[in-house]
Order: structure tokens, then C-alpha cells, then sequence
């Protein structure tokens, strides 16, 4: 099977875009132009074949790229970073009517567009995204904003006064955050953002001793032990949970600066 060639794959992508808008491609609003036109002719051809909604998308996409464009002042435009507009674009075909992760694609090519980003705008970001679900992409951005680390437990429904516990009976990870989210889901999403080197998961380390009761006592968490308790009638079950810390590392706040 042939394996495609990516910096052909990216000059196949500025071959097109400049097809598209040619007499714009040289000025800054012609690199929005194009890349609209991009994002019409291309990405959202099979669509605009199909008659499906595809200027509505078309519309919400411009609208989105401008406004955020809007606020790079006129010295700090530049033409975006072709490895990052052409990934990004191409991506965006499969994720578009993903509200969260479409924000981070747009914020993404905007910063490729801005002189004051260019230390911390990376190619690999778009990959990052390409990982993410909408869970993924609201987490990140709530940890993003909590300064240092993040006080976290890994709990476990445990039968007193022994060394046992039940496998799989709480979540590997557990912070306090949005008490509507499945606690196994939001502790996947941790273990992802660590896999893809955003977060720090510190497993059995402190950040000071207070604030650890509010995670110990967590409704969420107690509603899992007294099933459990009513499950096993005849043993005595209580919450144990080893204290950690998470945070978003160095290469997580390059990414939280060119993305959020």
C-alpha cells in the first residue's frame, strides 16, 4: 500500500488554495480569503455535492476564522504556517460540527497567523486535536486554567481493616470538576490528556495535605460505595483514595496558548 507522502500532501494543499483565491494569496486578508476558499472548494466539496447544509457551514467557518483574525493587530499578521493551515483544514472535514474541538482548529490557525505566537505554534497540535473528543477539549481547558497543580485521589471501595479492595469499583483518577460527568469518563479523559503529553499525572504526591477531604467526600464517589454496600451486605466497606496531583506540563500551556 502506498504510504502519502505528507510534504506532498501540504504542497498539494497550497497548489489548491492558491487555485482557488490566486489574486489574494500575497496579502493578509487574501490568507483569510484563501483559506476560506479552501475550506469551500475543498473540504466541503463532497458536502456542497450533496446539498447538505454546506453554506450554513461554509458561513459559520468564516465567520469564526474573522473574528478571531480580528484580534492579531495588523503588524503581527503573517501568512499562516502551511504545515499547520493544511493538517488543520483537512481535519477539520471530519470534525467540523464538533463545536469543542472545531474552536481549537480555528484558534490553532489563527495563532499560525500571529508573529507573537511563533515560538509557541507547533505542527504536532494539530495531531493532538485529531485525538481529542468534545471531553477531552472542555477539561483541557479547565485545567488550563487552574494555576499550579491540581489536587486529585485515586479512590478505591476497600473492606476495612484489610489490604482488599474491589478492582474496577471507582475510577483510576478523580478530581473535583463538573458532578454531571461520569466519573470513568472523566477519568479516561485525564488519562488521555496525559497520554498525549499535556498533563502531568502525579501518582501518590501531595500538593499540602488540606483540600483532599472535599474529593474524599465526593457524592459521586459515596453513591458508588453504598452500592457497593448493599451489594455486600455482609462486609464492612469504607472509601480509601492514595492522594496526588495533576498539572498541565510546559509543552500543555504551548498548547493552551495557541489553542484556548
Amino acid at each position: 500500500m502506498d504510504v502519502q507522502d505528507p510534504v506532498k500532501s501540504i504542497t498539494d494543499v497550497a497548489k489548491t488554495a492558491k487555485e482557488v483565491l490566486p489574486q489574494t494569496t500575497n496579502q493578509t486578508d487574501g490568507a483569510l480569503a484563501t483559506l476560506v476558499g479552501w475550506f469551500n472548494n475543498v473540504v466541503l466539496y463532497p458536502v456542497k455535492k450533496a446539498n447538505i447544509t454546506y453554506r450554513y457551514k461554509l458561513e459559520c467557518f468564516e465567520d469564526d476564522l474573522y473574528n478571531q483574525a480580528s484580534q492579531i493587530p495588523d503588524e503581527c499578521q503573517h501568512q499562516p504556517n502551511l504545515m499547520i493551515a493544511g493538517p488543520t483544514l483537512e481535519a477539520l472535514k471530519y470534525t467540523y460540527d464538533e463545536d469543542k474541538l472545531r474552536e481549537l482548529y480555528i484558534k490553532l490557525l489563527t495563532s499560525s497567523m500571529d508573529s507573537r505566537k511563533d515560538t509557541v505554534v507547533h505542527p504536532s497540535y494539530v495531531q493532538i486535536i485529531q485525538q481529542m473528543n468534545s471531553l477531552d477539549a472542555v477539561l483541557f481547558r479547565f485545567l488550563a486554567a487552574q494555576p499550579g497543580n491540581i489536587k486529585a485521589i485515586n479512590p478505591n471501595v476497600k473492606i476495612k481493616g484489610t489490604n482488599k479492595v474491589y478492582v474496577n469499583a471507582m475510577p483510576e483518577w478523580y478530581i473535583i470538576w463538573d458532578q454531571t460527568i461520569d466519573v470513568f469518563q472523566l477519568s479516561a479523559s485525564l488519562v488521555r490528556l496525559s497520554k498525549l503529553g499535556l498533563v502531568e499525572l502525579m501518582f501518590d504526591r501531595t500538593a499540602e495535605t488540606d483540600g483532599y477531604e472535599g474529593l474524599e467526600s465526593s457524592l459521586q464517589l459515596l453513591d458508588i460505595l453504598h452500592m457497593y454496600q448493599k451489594l455486600h451486605p455482609n462486609q464492612e466497606l469504607e472509601l480509601s483514595a492514595m492522594h496526588s496531583v495533576l498539572y498541565v506540563n510546559d509543552y500543555g500551556k504551548q498548547f493552551a496558548k495557541t489553542c484556548l
